[in-house]
């Protein structure tokens, strides 16, 4: 009797041995956190020339809250080719000001800028982005076609696609940033 209990109770502390699971799950690797942007600058020089224009968003304390301090409205001429470059900054502190796009450029596989004139009407303008990150446009560079004196307004987004979810479109990730800014092609 002794020898079975023995035996019975050696097979449950084996078969719940047997039975752990080794297989455990990885750690969830930690998430990207959102990119904290309070200014955009947008340069564009003209193409086959050294003229160049910049405009700057500035929103202090970062989304929600007051509106920006400063929004200064895109002016480009008619019949000419821009090339932007934007830079990100994060000045919510004003003594550690992070250049974001240093970020960006460093994670340039998980992120992507979309540019969107408005439409019915919006500024007469094709915008191609020009830089990569080896597989999918990134567009922290694009040129801008400018048509037609016009108006309206270029909605700017920075899209966050994470590992495996960046397809060139603009459709998946999170929004880092996103701006309808105010154009005019005169």
């Amino acid at each position: 009797m002794k020898k079975s209990i023995f035996i019975s109770l050696f097979s449950l502390i084996v078969l719940a041995y047997g039975c752990k699971d080794d297989d455990d799950p990885a750690p969830a690797a930690p998430p990207n956190e959102e990119e904290v942007i309070t200014t955009v600058i947008l340069t564009f020089t003209e193409k086959g020339g050294t003229a160049t224009s910049t405009f700057t968003y500035r929103d202090e304390d970062g989304d929600g809250g007051n509106p920006p301090s400063t929004w200064e409205p895109i002016a480009l001429d008619t019949g000419k080719v821009y090339e932007l470059s934007i830079e990100l900054l994060n000045e919510s502190d004003p003594n550690d000001v992070d250049t974001v796009t240093n970020e960006i450029i460093e994670e340039d596989d998980e992120h992507l800028f979309c540019f969107t004139p408005s439409t019915p009407v919006g500024p007469d303008v094709t915008i191609t982005r020009t830089d990569s990150d080896g597989t999918y446009e990134v567009g922290l560079m694009s040129d801008w076609d400018c048509g037609a004196a016009s108006a309206g307004t270029v909605l700017i987004v920075l899209k966050h696609q994470p590992d495996g979810e960046k397809d060139g479109t603009c459709g998946p990730g999170d929004t880092d940033i996103e701006l309808d800014w105010p154009t005019t092609i005169n």
